[in-house]
């Protein structure tokens, strides 16, 4: 899975954003929240998840954090 991963240019560069704005102080708790969802709805479209893995990685309806878009995934 790991090597999956890190084959993904997509969720590089996502991971790569997150990590950057961080360590910079450049993006709030709260963006780097988004992003963390931005990342989360990435590895959840694509094929790096089974079905089975993401039966258990639901958005929970009361999270009022992620944007309404990864509650679909």
């Amino acid at each position: 899975m790991v090597k999956q991963l890190e084959a993904s240019s997509a969720i590089r560069a996502i991971v790569a954003e997150i990590a950057e704005g961080i360590a910079a102080e450049k993006i709030s708790p709260f963006d780097a929240m988004l992003q963390f969802c931005k990342l989360c709805e990435a590895l959840r479209s694509g094929d790096l998840m089974s079905d089975w893995h993401k039966s258990f990685s639901a958005v929970p309806e009361a999270c009022n954090v992620c944007p309404p878009t990864a509650k679909k995934c």
